[in-house]
């Protein structure tokens, strides 16, 4: 009872910052972000509004999501969510990287992304796996330094969609491919 209590005090936490940045701030889009380079593919005002209260009907009926077979639609539905939040504060890659005096976030995070590259002795043609990829940022860093072949693989589709849009947008779409695969699963039948 006590870890359904911490993650109902985390989701309800969540969930706030959640409405109130996407619904009273509004999106990255409309806020010029430009940083990050949201163009296209975010949820619309409307649907964030059905996502969230989605999100929040698990919170009012809790024995919901003791199930192992309804953990899967909590899971997408909150990265539906947070996916524009992620992009609209840490840019593409979600993932902290130690910042380099004089160098930018943008610029650190491409740095150290670079660096894991080359301590791997990845090279042209090589395939790599990034599990829990989210819109591809590493990715797309690991391809068009190494010129690896970069599969990503999610399990929300609506990042997969993000990631395959920023792919194109980058011109690295020959070298990276996102799957969604929606549960990994197997004993409750994915």
């Amino acid at each position: 009872m006590d870890s359904l209590a911490a993650l109902f005090c985390t989701a309800v936490v969540v969930a706030g910052g959640l409405y109130w940045f996407v619904c009273i701030l509004g999106s990255a889009e409309q806020k010029g972000k430009r940083a990050v380079d949201l163009s296209g593919g975010s949820i619309s005002r409307e649907k964030v509004e059905d996502k969230y209260k989605q999100y929040w009907s698990f919170f009012r009926r809790p024995k919901e999501i003791e199930t192992a077979e309804k953990v899967p639609v909590f899971v997408d539905t909150f990265y539906n969510l947070v996916t524009d939040i992620y992009e609209w504060g840490w840019g593409q890659s979600f993932h902290f990287s130690p910042s380099i005096p004089g160098k930018s976030h943008k610029d650190a995070t491409r740095l150290h992304e670079e660096m894991a590259v080359d301590l791997l002795q990845v090279n042209p043609g090589d395939r790599i796996l990034d599990v829990g990829c989210g819109v591809g940022g590493p990715m797309r860093a690991i391809a068009a330094h190494s010129r690896a072949k970069v599969v990503g693989i999610t399990i929300n589709e609506y990042q997969v969609k993000r990631a395959r849009m920023h792919n194109k947008k980058a011109g690295l779409d020959s070298l990276c491919e996102v799957i969604w695969r929606k549960c990994i699963r197997r004993s409750t039948g994915c």
